[in-house]
This record gives C-alpha cells, structure tokens and sequence, in this order.
C-alpha cells in the first residue's frame, strides 16, 4: 500500500498541522488491516464524534478512557463500555500513547462487527476527544445511523463542550 499526504495552510504553523496530521495516521492504517483481515469485503459505515476544548489531552484522556472503560487496557483484553455509556464490546486490537496523542482500537463485536478508535491529540493548543466507529456487514449503514447522534451527544456531555459535526 502506499499512500500520499498533502496539506494546504493559510498559517505559518504549518508544520504543526503536518505533523499532527501524521499522529493520526497508523491508527486508521491499523483499522484498514483489521478490517482487511476480518471483514474484507463486507459493506462498512462509519461515525465520528470530535469533541476540541482548551487544556490538556492527558487530562482529556483520563475522562474518556476511565468513561469507557478503556483505561489501562492491553492488547488482546476484552472490553465492554461502563454503564451509562453507549455500548461498545470487543478485543483490544492496538494500544498508543506518547506525549502527543492517546488511542485505544477494539475490534468490535458489539453493537454489530467493527472497529472503534477511540482517542486524544492536542493540535493547535487544545485537547481533542475523538471516537470513530467503523461497522462492517449489511446493517453497517442502519446501525451508523442509529449510533451518529447517540457518541456525538454523549462525546459532548462528556467533556463538556460543543460537539464538532
């Protein structure tokens, strides 16, 4: 595989924007491998949930993981979602966290099969809260639908701050 980046910026702080782009990247490489090994083929559909407010992406880090249930969680552990959040269960496929970003990847066999990233990064100088879903199989469409609303308002309420559609 191979793939080409490019970015265009009005800012001179440009290089900041590269490279928190670059972060990003291996994660959605590695739900391309997960999905190419499990599902390939299958129909997919996916939710995005951002939540962006000032502060520190650790400390944003600590509520949606200990939220989630995610925290400190190693590959290969299953995981369910605490109450009072939407549900997620499935395998930890990847683990990341440097003094940049924090994510953890489950391959998902709740709502449906899939992939969940779930994660934080600081670009620009404020904290990002990010949950991307990818559903996989005939009903990949139905239950992204039904998901959508459901992770960007509890992203929000979570972190208490407005929602980036």
């Amino acid at each position: 595989m191979r793939m080409v980046h490019s970015l265009t910026s009005s800012t001179d702080d440009w290089d900041d924007q590269l490279e928190s782009f670059e972060t990003g990247w291996p994660g959605f490489i590695e739900a391309l491998r997960v999905y190419l090994r499990h599902y390939p083929g299958r129909p997919a559909a996916a939710v995005h949930a951002v939540v962006h407010q000032p502060g520190d992406q650790a400390d944003m880090w600590r509520t949606l993981s200990t939220a989630l249930n995610l925290a400190g969680g190693n590959v290969g552990e299953r995981r369910e979602t605490s109450p009072g959040s939407p549900r997620l269960a499935g395998v930890i496929e990847r683990v990341h966290q440097d003094g940049r970003s924090r994510e953890v990847m489950l391959r998902l066999d709740e709502p449906t099969e899939g992939v969940a990233v779930v994660g934080t990064c600081q670009p620009g100088g404020q904290a990002s809260g990010i949950v991307s879903l990818f559903f996989y199989g005939a009903d990949a469409a139905q239950t992204a639908a039904g998901e959508r609303s459901k992770w960007n308002a509890w992203l929000a309420d979570l972190l208490r701050a407005p929602a980036t559609p």
